[in-house]
């Protein structure tokens, strides 16, 4: 051991003080051996299971707007209005079409109507530029606005969340989260949702015009919605419950990916490429196979949802083509009630992908905010709670102290431990992996509690401190 000059360190500095020993209690099959309270290397943290939700079970559409200002929902509400109203829009044109169909079987051809027919469809095409346009303008700009308040918050509360919070959950699996979930849920909030309104609206409506102009045509036409209605819920249903687990396990393999990155040194030096492969393609199959089988599924329901909107307009058209041939009706009426319902139902197979992101918006939000809604057992972040005394003399007691970390409840690292440390003295604690040497210092930084016991730093007990002021002077 190198000598210590005697003019740098005064001789009474270092007292050889017992304490007693720390116990750590050894279960067989598990690993115990940490002071930090992380997992044995083979033990790999998963967010699938490891998430804590503090908050309700069912997670409703309305709590993705949790960050939204008085100025976003007023964007939403126009942003909800404007894209109403180009869904409406779009079926008016079927109304048009019959007047211009009636003006066309007129002979001579009813050049009044068909005018009239040409200036609404100029009307229409005007008004829906305007509303297409404030209908995508408020959307994005709603929900980039709340985005950037989710991204801060949630790097916020992550940071302050306490450590025992983190030697359950996986950091890294966290980062992937905070950058790729909150993509996903911008997505949903932004124009998929608008197109959503935009569509919904386009089919009712669609499917009014078609009763007012022909009601029995439309009855019949809808003889297939039952059909239609349960394969697209189920398809939407099933990718939302889908999209979840897939982004649990893309976080676990962006897990993997930035904890080989980041260290590539020790992985090179070690040969550890393959390892790392084979364990980052492991995470990848597992979703892989899972999405297969998903889609080969929903390509067949899919495919079967189209079909049926096919049977629905041959059933229309052949109906309405027989009335007409009957006298009971005219063209113009029959082609109203035809096209009003083929837009109205056209919507359906635009709105499922628009749909689809929204689901998943609200599947990645209900992780995230299951974070957001947990609460830190130590908060480092009030500035203006606990004591904050003038001084500190650095005086150190640890009183029938007893510890285990919270994700090794089984294994007890303090047992009744009790030190007293007095101010310029030095300490040194010696004792095998796991004794709960650091595991001291972590419970004076009030990184953990105490299960029970105290510690004390001149003579105040560390719980009624103020943690910030606490840390700064260690």
């Amino acid at each position: 051991m190198p000598s210590l000059d005697k003019s740098e360190i005064a001789t009474d500095a270092y007292q050889r003080v017992e304490t007693p020993r720390a116990i750590s209690v050894n279960v067989p099959g598990k690993a115990t051996s940490s002071e930090s309270g992380s997992f044995d290397a083979k033990k790999e943290p998963n967010l699938r299971k490891q998430i804590v939700h503090g908050g309700p079970t069912s997670f409703k559409f309305t709590h993705l707007y949790r960050f939204a200002t008085p100025l976003d929902k007023a964007l939403l509400v126009v942003g909800i209005i404007t894209a109403g109203a180009n869904g409406a829009l779009f079926p008016l044109m079927a109304i048009v079409f019959g007047d211009v169909l009636t003006g066309f079987t007129n002979i001579p051809v009813d050049m009044d109507t068909v005018n009239k027919a040409a200036l609404d469809f100029f009307l229409i095409a005007i008004a829906m530029f305007f509303t297409d346009y404030l209908s995508y303008v408020t959307f994005y700009y709603s929900a980039e606005r709340q985005m950037k308040a989710l991204r801060s918050e949630a790097l916020k509360h992550m940071l302050y969340l306490d450590i025992s919070w983190y030697d359950e959950n996986d950091a890294l699996q966290l980062s992937s989260r905070l950058t790729g979930d909150t993509v996903k849920i911008k997505d949903g909030m932004g124009q998929k949702l608008g197109d959503s309104f935009r569509f919904t609206v386009q089919f009712i409506v669609g499917f009014i015009i078609g009763f007012v102009r022909g009601w029995d045509i439309t009855l019949v036409m809808a003889c297939v919605m039952p059909f239609m209605t349960i394969s697209l819920g189920w398809l939407i249903k099933t990718l939302r419950i889908k999209s979840d687990w897939a982004q649990k396990v893309y976080a676990e393999a962006g897990s993997v990916a930035e904890e080989t990155l980041g260290s590539i040194r020790t992985v090179a030096s070690l040969n550890g490429e393959q390892k790392a492969i084979k364990k980052f393609e492991a995470k990848v199959f597992e979703a892989e196979k899972e999405n297969i089988a998903l889609h080969k599924m929903s390509s067949v329901v899919f495919s079967m949802f189209l079909a049926s909107v096919w049977v629905m307009y041959s059933i229309g058209l052949w109906y309405g083509g027989w009335k007409a041939s009957q006298g009971n009706t005219t063209p113009g009426d029959v082609f109203a009630a035809f096209f009003g319902v083929l837009m109205g139902t056209s919507s359906l197979a635009q709105i499922s992908p628009n749909v689809t992101a929204v689901s998943k918006a609200a599947g990645a939000a209900e992780e995230l905010f299951a974070i957001l809604d947990t609460a830190s057992a130590i908060d480092a972040e009030k500035e203006d709670e606990g004591i904050i005394p003038e001084t500190c003399q650095g005086k150190i007691e640890a009183v029938n102290v007893n510890f285990t970390y919270p994700s090794r409840p089984e294994a007890q690292i303090l047992r009744d431990y009790n030190v007293t440390i007095e101010p310029g003295q030095t300490v040194a604690f010696a004792g095998a992996s796991g004794g709960g040497k650091s595991t001291l210092i972590a419970l004076i930084e009030r990184f953990y509690d105490p299960t029970s016991g105290t510690i004390y730093l001149d003579g105040r007990d560390v719980k009624t401190l103020n943690v910030k002021w606490l840390r700064s002077q260690i």
